[in-house]
């Protein structure tokens, strides 16, 4: 095949598939088992629960594959239709002209393994596999891998060691056909400007499936659907240094979401957006999560099962925690020891593990500096975690320093020694922009040369989870959010409940997110925010995050009642398990998460009327638990707090305030313990309105 035929996609436009009628493939050599009038049914991959099916199909003289999800009376519920496949490299078109010459026998694929954090400590997985070969009219080979698990399909291409050594992709047409009729959420791709990409675009709430993306450069992945039935997460894992991560085109004509290369002006030119490859190579993952409920979406590991396993074993020196934070209240706060040592004083009171020096900590002043403030933080158990601009070439940010010390091997390594000595313990990486190839391996190298020097990493601006904290277990957070750093924002002000309902079933499915959360009172240079307290401190359990930096300052925390204070000392960052409860994206997101024998409950509003949240205990074990409940006051700034004995019969019924929530801690009962008490209850302001379904 000649190598011009690659001009026909640059994976900047979408590809014209002529659709011709679906047929299932025919195979040019019979494969081991098979004949050549193999049926669909002989192509697909169906799940070990036999609920999930992929299916390999040709549309005209292309490839394609549905998704369907089944049930046991026989029913079929179509989850994505005929969705294209293929992708183009300089030296041949893989999007058109393939022969299938061999389909894989369906094979076992188990996993077992242990995060550092995140939604789920230790994972068990098992799925079921399927390899498929395709030969060009050129002679050149292609695979596509399938799995199947009981939370959604993946698939992957690969090109086998062959005649060249290098070459470069440039192109890919893979496309996700998602039912009309059906709902989103999704997040517009942001265009290239100081700040930008960084996934911090306003969601999309409940959009109709195949509404085109506000500006040229399209959709943002993580994408939630309803449809049909089904709840669908089309997102990636498994990305590495050796590709470039996607977003998808403006246009979904039909309900086609076709996926889209980063945008050629990321990074200001200075690298390319095409991926340079060697051989044998394998794509990153393409990622549908399928379920009938949101429970399915929100419970799911499969960004992190699909990813490779950790690149190292010891993991003991990593901690996750809570962090203190003084620039978000005050944002010149990181050059004066005397603004910083009462948050480290904080993080020491209030039990949380670290403190954050972000923007501007070499040049502090004012009575001490950096190393007086690490000998401070030192003798009160606290650690102290120094922020970077990753800068670069490519980074524009103006006066954000220290900048271009992680950009190069011979810097980065010279200044995370020198900081690992001085006893930092972690790195929040700033200004990444961009989802290039070169990009990516600089996320790595960050990565690896921060464990080699047993420091934890948490970036911003940054891309979205891929699965990389399983692979590095040092990465504790991710960014990627558009969180309350947006407060200066009126338009973020009026839409921050309604957003922080529907992160849980977007962007905080696919891996931590570093929203910043939990504002207590107001801060001189940020626009009081509309959701009430209560609302803020279920975000604590809520949003899920291996680092939770709490923005509220020293003061906000000191005038917070007993029971607060007390429920922030103990809410953990990393978690044995997560259920989803109840809530709708943009309504309302009910979690309960366990940490121990402990479990925690946060439930937000995202409506400006009264909801009522309602949680069946039935999660809990057989034992009685002592539940400490704090919801809604009288008004946005105060709290109702009551106690009570409680079973896995009972449930808990609760009213939130517009913009309003609860959270709650659930400890094993223990002998001896005082009377029950019973919570007080909100004064309602409006009618109840029913219980919100999925």
């Amino acid at each position: 095949m000649r190598v011009a035929q690659a001009s026909r996609y640059d994976g900047g436009m979408p590809l014209r598939i002529p659709c011709i009628g679906l047929l299932a493939l025919v195979l040019a050599t019979p494969a081991r088992g098979q004949s050549p009038d193999s049926t669909a049914a002989e192509l697909s991959l169906v799940n070990p629960q036999r609920t999930l099916r992929f299916t390999l199909l040709r549309q005209g003289d292309s490839l394609a594959y549905r998704v369907d999800r089944l049930t046991g009376d026989g029913t079929e519920t179509p989850v994505l239709a005929p969705s294209p496949l293929g992708l183009v490299r300089a030296s041949g078109d893989f999007t058109h002209g393939l022969t299938l010459v061999s389909a894989g026998r369906a094979t076992d694929v188990a996993d077992a393994y242990r995060m550092v954090t995140g939604k789920q400590r230790d994972i068990r997985r098992q799925g079921r596999q399927r390899v498929f070969t395709f030969r060009t009219e050129a002679g050149a080979t292609l695979t596509l891998t399938a799995r199947a698990y009981r939370d959604g399909v993946a698939f992957r291409y690969g090109f086998p060691r062959g005649e060249l050594t290098l070459d470069s992709l440039v192109g890919e047409a893979t496309g996700f056909h998602v039912p009309m009729g059906g709902r989103a959420w999704m997040q517009p791709y942001a265009r290239v400007s100081t700040w930008a990409p960084a996934y911090e675009n306003d969601y999309q709430n409940g959009i109709p499936v195949g509404t085109r993306a506000p500006d040229e450069v399209g959709w943002a992945l993580p994408m939630l659907f309803s449809a049909n039935d089904s709840w669908i997460l089309v997102t990636e894992a498994g990305l590495d240094r050796t590709s470039y991560g996607v977003h998808v085109e403006q246009r979904a004509d039909d309900g086609l979401y076709r996926v889209r290369l980063p945008e050629e002006a990321e990074t200001y030119g200075l690298a390319p957006r095409a991926a340079a490859i060697g051989f044998p190579w394998v794509s990153p993952w393409r990622v549908i999560i399928v379920g009938p409920t949101l429970g399915t979406i929100v419970e799911s590991t499969l960004v992190t099962d699909l990813a490779p396993p950790a690149v190292f074993t010891d993991v003991s020196w990593i901690k996750p925690g809570r962090v203190s934070w003084s620039w978000w209240s005050d944002m010149g706060s990181p050059r004066d020891y005397q603004k910083l040592f009462p948050f480290v004083d904080l993080s020491q009171r209030m039990h949380w593990e670290y403190s954050l020096l972000d923007l501007g900590w070499p040049e502090m002043t004012n009575g001490g500096d950096v190393s007086d403030l690490l000998d401070y933080a030192r003798a009160r158990g606290v650690g102290l975690i120094a922020w970077y601009n990753s800068g670069g070439t490519h980074n524009q940010v103006p006066d954000a320093g220290p900048k271009d010390l992680l950009s190069t091997p011979e810097a980065r390594m010279a200044e995370l020694r020198r900081i690992r000595a001085l006893g930092f313990k972690g790195i929040k990486v700033d200004f990444m922009q961009s989802d290039k190839q070169y990009v990516i391996g600089l996320y790595e190298d960050i990565l690896r040369d921060a464990a080699a020097n047993r420091l934890f990493v948490d970036f911003h601006g940054s891309t979205i989870p891929r699965g990389w904290q399983r692979t590095y277990p040092n990465l504790l957070s991710m960014e990627a959010v558009k969180g309350s750093e947006q407060y200066g924002d009126p338009a973020f002000q009026r839409n921050a409940a309604t957003f922080n309902t529907i992160y849980p079933f977007t962007r905080n499915v696919i891996g931590s997110m570093d929203y910043t959360p939990v504002i207590l009172g107001d801060a001189p240079n940020r626009l009081r925010n509309l959701t009430t307290n209560a609302h803020e401190l279920a975000l604590s359990v809520v949003f899920e995050s291996g680092l939770q930096h709490f923005v509220s300052t020293p003061a906000m925390i000191d005038s917070q009642p007993d029971y607060v204070q007390r429920f922030l000392q103990a809410v953990p960052t990393a978690w044995d398990e997560t259920r989803f409860i109840d809530g709708y994206p943009g309504r309302m997101a009910v979690l309960a998460r366990r940490r121990g024998t402990d479990w925690y409950l946060g439930a937000i509003n995202g409506d400006t009327a009264v909801a009522t949240a309602q949680v069946p205990l039935t999660f809990l074990g057989p034992a009685g638990y002592d539940v400490g409940l704090i919801a809604d006051g009288e008004d946005d700034r105060s709290y109702q707090y009551g106690t009570r004995r409680m079973t896995n019969r009972d449930t808990i019924t609760v009213e939130l305030a517009p913009r309003g929530g609860f959270a709650a801690r659930l400890t094993v009962r223990r002998p001896g313990g005082g009377p029950p008490t019973t919570p007080a209850r909100r004064k309602a302001g409006a009618a109840t309105p029913a219980r919100l379904r999925d």
